[in-house]
């Protein structure tokens, strides 16, 4: 059974770093699963907006387009710095649906137009220390002629949109190119669900 909700107290929650990212200390006590309280637990969280990502998947030709751009985190922890992921970004409006999130994603990172989308999953990123939650979506669209260079220069960004076949990107996750959790987890959800379409 899980311990009462009601029975936890923040007695303390105020934002210590306000930048892209902010950082929030909250130190609170909470109940335990054996009925105790634990007092005076102290955490930073990155509070984050939630994002959206998308697989494009043609089924005509079995094909995928996934995105390759600089990501200076991984550098030092991955082969290289360059990462293959879905299309992806932040909602930028507390109230903006999910799917114009998407469409408006595709188009910046892709140059695609995107109808067809369905809902894969969604979950929590990092929920150790980050409130993000991540919408993932598969988009059913003609994959014939897609691909190159996108980006938004005025969000310094450039990305490298590439289509290759469902098999090979499954020998791509399983090989270790695919290092994010949401393609992972995209990836294998197709792998599960692409005879549907």
């Amino acid at each position: 059974m899980l311990p009462d909700v009601n029975k936890i107290v923040v007695k303390s929650h105020k934002r210590v770093f306000d930048g892209f990212y902010k950082i929030d200390e909250i130190i609170f006590d909470h109940p335990t699963f054996s009925g105790e309280m634990i007092h005076e637990v102290r955490r930073e969280v990155i509070v984050r907006r939630d994002a959206v990502a998308v697989l494009p998947y043609d089924p005509v030709q079995d094909t995928v387009l996934l995105t390759r751009q600089l990501r200076i985190a991984s550098s030092g922890k991955s082969e290289s710095p360059w990462i293959i992921e879905l299309i992806a970004g932040l909602v930028d409006k507390p109230d903006e649906a999910f799917i114009n999130v998407a469409e408006r994603e595709a188009k910046e990172e892709a140059g695609l137009t995107l109808s067809n989308l369905m809902p894969i999953c969604d979950f929590f990123t990092s929920v150790g220390g980050s409130n993000e939650k991540l919408y993932v979506f598969l988009a059913l669209t003609d994959l014939s002629g897609a691909g190159g260079y996108f980006g938004l220069m005025e969000e310094k960004e450039d990305i490298d949109a590439f289509v290759v076949s469902r098999k090979q990107a499954m020998d791509m996750m399983e090989n270790g190119e695919i290092q994010t959790a949401s393609t992972i987890i995209a990836l294998q959800w197709l792998a599960m669900n692409y005879q549907r379409y």
